[in-house]
């Protein structure tokens, strides 16, 4: 049910890691289809998934079922598909390697606990290079020299979803209610910090609406990581390479580079300041720090009217998708292709996976077989949607966001370029997403990851300080801002983060040396 549902959903779509989807693709434009299945015994496997929000399990058993008919039909498996939102998925799915359960294919996710780094810190990935090479045409084919972001020692170890690979910080506004109180001219052209706080104001003063929520489950109101903010302009805002750390506790410092506390920053700092002047004036939702839902949930919910995060090409048609409300996403600053981007959501196989092959054929779908990422993604034609004459994806008639079965996000599946676009986006988005991959420029520290092995006991010592300190201050809602944040970068000093830092500078130091 909800569960084995999104699940499966998430299984096919997360093996890909701000909602664009579609319908079937042949068999013959599938490298996944072309290895349909053997005669013989249907492979049982288990997949684990997240999902950015709760779905009801009535939501989704057409759903799971429609996945399972195409899995038997393309590459004859079946999935127990078990599926957990956000932060049951960070405790009990490291629980269940650990314990050996049955487990064959899983995501990682921005969720730290449940990331990359930190599967692979914990030794709890399994190499598998041989059966992307057996099983896996479409994910080289789409891939490419991108799975370097996920391989060590030139294994693979994971596989991250390919996407637009234009990125950045964003404020994603409610357009209905900036329309309705006429202020979208003045949002479209706002340049600066204040600006946007003068909207707020307005909206919390004219709505019941909160004018900012968090972006994420770590109480992010103002600008998430790895973006940090120079000053009022949006000119002084950056972007910063966190090195493939899952964590973002460092980043490296293009004119020197010298890897430095992302936290300890002045560019944090000021996102500090920013969220606890936001709060006082009553900008920021009061329970933001501890909310266990965010972003666009929280403003289908009426309870917010914007957040910041990290966007993409294609994030508006998400953002109108999830929250129910037209949006305008005014753009603050951009980043480039870093190693982080490709662990952000993907897939992975356990080390204690016992049916491996079966599973890397079920995300090479992912990859290659259009009809299946689409169902993973919106559901099924005629019931969770139906195509327009431009060939994108719209709600069936007497069905909308609030009442539809199944829908979720096109951007943890796999490749999502090959994911139908929901109607908002265009038809032709996917032709832009490709065309700007081809130009996206590279940080210059693309191709490293850190290896957090030589400190896995204070990067555990560090996310107990992150865990306690970041969502009040994200949140803005401490009583003495520097008095808290001083104490928060001490913490963070006992806890190991300057080995943390100094162990990070080695590796890239040594790589640095090798290119």
């Amino acid at each position: 049910m909800k569960f084995k549902k999104l699940a499966a959903l998430f299984l096919v779509a997360a093996m890909g890691t701000t909602m664009l989807a579609g319908c079937g693709s042949s068999e013959e434009e599938s490298g996944g289809t072309e290895a349909a299945a053997d005669s013989g015994e249907t492979d049982e496997i288990t997949i684990a998934l997240m999902c950015l929000s709760p779905m009801d399990e009535s939501a989704t058993d057409h759903v799971e079922e429609a996945i399972n008919e195409q899995l038997e039909e393309k590459v004859n498996v079946h999935a127990d598909i078990k599926w957990f939102d956000p932060n049951t998925y960070a405790t009990q799915v490291p629980m269940m390697i650990q314990a050996g359960e049955d487990l064959d294919l899983m995501m990682f996710t921005p969720v730290p606990a449940a990331g990359y780094q930190s599967f692979m810190s914990q030794n709890q990935l399994m190499d598998i290079t041989d059966y992307i090479d057996e099983y896996g045409k479409d994910i080289k084919d789409v891939m490419g020299d991108y799975l370097d972001a996920t391989s060590k020692d030139g294994k693979i170890y994971g596989v991250g979803n390919m996407t637009s690979l234009y990125a950045a910080e964003a404020i994603c506004m409610n357009k209905d209610t900036l329309d309705e109180l006429g202020l979208t001219d003045k949002a479209e052209k706002m340049t600066t910090w204040s600006e946007y706080q003068d909207i707020l104001k307005e909206v919390t003063a004219k709505t019941e609406l909160n004018g900012v929520v968090n972006s994420d489950q770590e109480g992010s109101c103002v600008s998430p990581q790895p973006y940090i903010n120079g000053g009022d302009s949006f000119d002084d805002a950056e972007w910063v390479d966190v090195l493939g750390d899952s964590y973002q506790y460092v980043y490296a410092d293009p004119d020197t580079d010298e890897v430095k506390c992302f936290f300890a920053s002045d560019g944090w700092y000021n996102n500090v300041k920013m969220a606890k002047e936001m709060y006082d004036e009553g900008l920021i939702y009061k329970d933001a720090s501890t909310s266990q839902e965010w972003g666009e949930s929280l403003i289908k919910n009426g309870v917010g009217f914007s957040d910041i995060k990290q966007i993409e090409n294609g994030s508006l048609g998400s953002f109108e998708g999830s929250s129910g409300h037209k949006g305008l996403l005014k753009e603050v600053t951009t980043a480039k292709v870093a190693t982080g981007a490709f662990q952000k959501f993907g897939f992975a196989v356990p080390v204690t996976a016992k049916s491996p092959e079966a599973a890397i054929k079920v995300l090479n779908l992912l990859y290659g077989d259009q009809e299946f990422i689409d169902t993973l993604t919106w559901g099924v034609e005629d019931v969770d949607w139906v195509k327009n004459d431009d060939g994108t994806l719209t709600y069936p008639e007497g069905v909308t966001a609030d009442t539809v079965q199944y829908h979720t996000a096109d951007f943890l599946y796999g490749d999502r370029l090959l994911v139908t676009p929901w109607e908002g986006d265009g038809a032709d988005i996917r032709d832009q997403q490709k065309a700007e991959n081809e130009k996206v420029e590279k940080s210059k520290y693309f191709g490293f990851c850190v290896d957090p092995s030589e400190v896995t006991s204070e990067i555990t010592a560090c996310k107990n300080v992150v865990d306690q300190y970041k969502p009040q201050l994200a949140a803005g809602i401490v009583s003495d801002v520097d008095a808290t944040y001083k104490e928060f970068i001490s913490a963070l000093s006992a806890a190991g983060m300057d080995k943390i830092v100094e162990t990070y500078q080695s590796q890239l130091d040594a790589w640095l040396a090798e290119q």
